[in-house]
C-alpha cells in the first residue's frame, strides 16, 4: 500500500481529522480561558475578601483538572491520526516546525504540572495566597504559549511565508500568525465566559436554596462579563485576520467570502447576533435589580439593545440570493441576484463596527451599575435562558469558525490544499505555485 493512502471507512480521513481537531479545540480553548479566569477570580477574592470569588475559582480549577485528561487524550489521538492518515504532509510540516512542536510539547507538559500543583496545594498555601495566585497565572501563561506554537503552524498552513522553509522566524511569524493568535487569545476568554454563564444559569434554575441561588446568579453575571466583553472585541480582530488572508491567500479569501462557502460568514453572523442580543437583554434585565435604582442607565441600555438588533440585521443579510448552494438553498438567479444591503462595503463594516461599539457602550453602563452592587437571587427564568442560549451558541460559533478557516484552503477543491499553494489534499507537492523556498524542492529541509 502506498504511503499515505490509508483511509477511514464510511466517514473518510478528512472528517476524522476534523472531528478530532474540533473536539480537542473545544476542550483546550475552554481550559486555557478557564484557568486564567479562575486565577483572576482568586486574585479578586484575595483583594476584595469576598468569598464568592474564592468559591468560584476553586470549583472552576477542580473542573479544569477533571477536564484536562479528556482534552489531552483527544490531542494525542489527533496527532497519531494525522501521522497515520497524512504521513507525507506531516513529515514536511514536522521538518519545517520541529522546534515549534518541541517547545509546544514542553509548554503543554509544564501546564499539566502547574495546573495539578495549583489545585492540590490550594489549602496548603491558604496563608500564602499571593504565591498560590501566581501558580494559576503561570499555568495560564504556559497554556497560552502552547496555543501560540500551534497557531504558528495553523496560520502557516493557510498563509505560508514567502521565504526559505529553514527560516524559522519567517515561518513562525508568517502573514497571519499575529492576528490569528490575537483572535484565539480573545476568543478563549469569550468562549469560557459564556460557558460558565450558561452552567451558572442551569444551576440557578435547578437549585432551591437561597444562598445557592444568590451565588449562581452572581456566577452567571460574572461569566457573561467575560464572555460578552471579550467577544465584542472580535469584529475588529477578525477584520485584521481576514485582511491578512485576503492579501496573502486571495483565492482562499474568495472561497469563504465570495465563493460557495460564503454562507459560513453569514452563519457566523447569526451566532454573533444571538449572543449579542441575548447578552444585551440580560444586562437590561439585571439593571432592574441594582441596589441603588438607576433608571437612566436602564433606559440607555434598552436603547443599546435596539441598536444591537439593528446592526445585527445588517450583518446577517446575505450578499446575494445564493444562500447555501451545497444543499440547493438558492433563490431567484442565485449569485447573479445581488442584495444591496448585504454587500461587505459599506454595510457589513457598519454592522460589525456598530455592533462592537454598542456592545462596549452597554457593558460600560453595566459595569457602572455593578460598582453599586446588585440584589442577587432575584433574576427571572427567561434571563437564565438567555445565558444558556449564549452558551449553546458560542459552541456553534467555535465550530463554524474552525470550519471556515480550514475550508478556506480547499479553494472550492480546485485543488484543495493542506498547505495553501504547496501541498494538496492528496499530499501532492505543487512546487510551481508554492511560495516557500525549499519546501517542495527539499533543498532547504
Amino acid at each position: 500500500m502506498p504511503i499515505g493512502n490509508i483511509d477511514v471507512p464510511v466517514i473518510g480521513k478528512n472528517v476524522t481529522i476534523a472531528v478530532l481537531v474540533q473536539g480537542h479545540i473545544l476542550f483546550a480553548a475552554f481550559i486555557i480561558g478557564a484557568v486564567l479566569i479562575a486565577a483572576t477570580s482568586e486574585y479578586l477574592g484575595m483583594v476584595t475578601k469576598q468569598p464568592r470569588y474564592e468559591r468560584f475559582a476553586r470549583n472552576l480549577a477542580r473542573f479544569v483538572v477533571l477536564l484536562f485528561a479528556s482534552g489531552a487524550a483527544l490531542a494525542i489521538t489527533f496527532v497519531v491520526a494525522l501521522i497515520t492518515l497524512f504521513p507525507v504532509f506531516f513529515s514536511y510540516l514536522q521538518n519545517v516546525f520541529f522546534w515549534v512542536f518541541l517547545v509546544e510539547a514542553f509548554m503543554f507538559l509544564g501546564q499539566i504540572i502547574i495546573v495539578y500543583a495549583w489545585y492540590n496545594v490550594w489549602d496548603k498555601l491558604a496563608y500564602r495566597k499571593a504565591l498560590h495566585v501566581v501558580f494559576g497565572f503561570v499555568a495560564g501563561f504556559l497554556g497560552l504559549m502552547a496555543m501560540t506554537m500551534i497557531d504558528a503552524v495553523a496560520s502557516f498552513m493557510l498563509t505560508p511565508s514567502e521565504s526559505a522553509a529553514s527560516d524559522a522566524a519567517s515561518t513562525f511569524l508568517n502573514q497571519t500568525m499575529v492576528p490569528l493568535n490575537m483572535h484565539r487569545f480573545v476568543g478563549n476568554f469569550g468562549y469560557a465566559g459564556f460557558l460558565i454563564a450558561g452552567w451558572a444559569a442551569w444551576r440557578y434554575l435547578r437549585t432551591t436554596r437561597e444562598d445557592d441561588r444568590e451565588y449562581y446568579d452572581w456566577m452567571g453575571h460574572f461569566g457573561l462579563l467575560w464572555g460578552f466583553g471579550f467577544t465584542m472585541m472580535q469584529p475588529v480582530i477578525g477584520y485584521g485576520y481576514l485582511k491578512g488572508i485576503r492579501e496573502s491567500a486571495p483565492a482562499a479569501f474568495d472561497t469563504i467570502m465570495l465563493g460557495d462557502k460564503a454562507w459560513t460568514f453569514n452563519l457566523l453572523m447569526i451566532w454573533l447576533t444571538i449572543m449579542g442580543i441575548a447578552g444585551t437583554a440580560y444586562f437590561v434585565h439585571k439593571l432592574r435589580f441594582t441596589v441603588r435604582p438607576m433608571p437612566l442607565l436602564r433606559k440607555l441600555a434598552i436603547g443599546g439593545l435596539a441598536f444591537t438588533a439593528l446592526f445585527s440585521i445588517l450583518n446577517v443579510i446575505p450578499a446575494n440570493a445564493s444562500l447555501i448552494p451545497q444543499i440547493g438553498l438558492v433563490f431567484a438567479n442565485g449569485a447573479d441576484t445581488t442584495i444591496p444591503l448585504g454587500s461587505m462595503y459599506p454595510w457589513k463594516y457598519i454592522g460589525l463596527i456598530g455592533l462592537m461599539l454598542v456592545g462596549f457602550f452597554v457593558i460600560a453602563l453595566y459595569l457602572k451599575a455593578t460598582a453599586s452592587g446588585f440584589q442577587w437571587g432575584r433574576a427571572s427564568r427567561w434571563s437564565q435562558y438567555a445565558l444558556i442560549a449564549c452558551a449553546v451558541t458560542v459552541v456553534f460559533t467555535m465550530i463554524t469558525m474552525g470550519y471556515t478557516r480550514e475550508t478556506a484552503r480547499r479553494v472550492d477543491n480546485e485543488p484543495g490544499y493542506l498547505i495553501y499553494n504547496c501541498i494538496t489534499l492528496d499530499q501532492q507537492l505543487t512546487p510551481e505555485t508554492c511560495p516557500v523556498e525549499g519546501l517542495a524542492g527539499g533543498s532547504d529541509i
